[in-house]
């Protein structure tokens, strides 16, 4: 099956160059804009936030000292504070959801740097859908040497990116072709580090993306 390029985006996630498929939630975003909000990338924030239900109001009196004042200096847009009656409610939602982060490997890779991006794409297995891109240097005939299925190397290579989750792609002139598609991301539980994750793609891709 092949992956269209158009649909991938250059973000650096988790300290690495990475090409990503993302979904944007289109409400949100305006909804965002309309308040002059962008990411919120703060670790401690979206804890506090990940444990309100959205736009449900909550009783201030059943959250701690330090939720509140997270909440209180949170830039608007964020929550909305009704002081007089000591309601807070959840405004914030996800604008973005990173589906599939992809790992180009270098032209020419060897065996043991296939394996490396293997273990380096799955890192990610607690955000989204992973996989890596192999190629292989250009032969002598000047035509590009694609890895084949049947390749010794290649079978080990899909042995441990199966075992992982990974998916495995190569480079053609039509677009991405999967070899071993990525497993479906299907997420133990939700938290607060799964939510900055999408908010650090969104701070990269800013609203004029959706």
């Amino acid at each position: 099956m092949l992956l269209a390029e158009q649909a991938l985006t250059g973000l650096r996630l988790r300290g690495q160059q990475v090409q990503a498929a993302v979904s944007v939630f289109a409400d949100e975003a305006r909804r965002r804009s309309s308040v002059g909000l962008g990411a919120v990338d703060s670790r401690a924030l979206l804890t506090v936030l990940h444990d309100l239900p959205a736009d449900v109001p909550v009783s201030a009196s059943s959250l701690d000292a330090h939720a509140l004042r997270m909440l209180h200096a949170a830039p608007p847009g964020v929550v909305a504070l009704v002081e007089g009656e000591g309601i807070v409610v959840r405004q914030l939602v996800p604008a973005a959801c990173v589906e599939l982060v992809l790992l180009r490997g270098p032209r020419g890779v060897s065996p043991r740097a296939w394996d490396s991006a293997v273990r380096d794409a799955s890192q990610f297995a607690p955000f989204c859908a992973r996989g890596v891109v192999v190629s292989r240097p250009a032969a002598a005939s000047g035509q590009h040497d694609f890895p084949s299925p049947d390749d010794p190397d290649m079978d080990l290579l899909l042995l441990k990116a199966r075992f992982y989750g990974v998916g495995v792609a190569t480079q053609e002139p039509a677009g991405l072709r999967w070899l071993l598609e990525p497993a479906p991301y299907r997420p133990r539980r939700h938290s607060a580090a799964q939510w900055l994750f999408h908010e650090q793609a969104w701070r990269q891709l800013g609203p004029e993306w959706s």
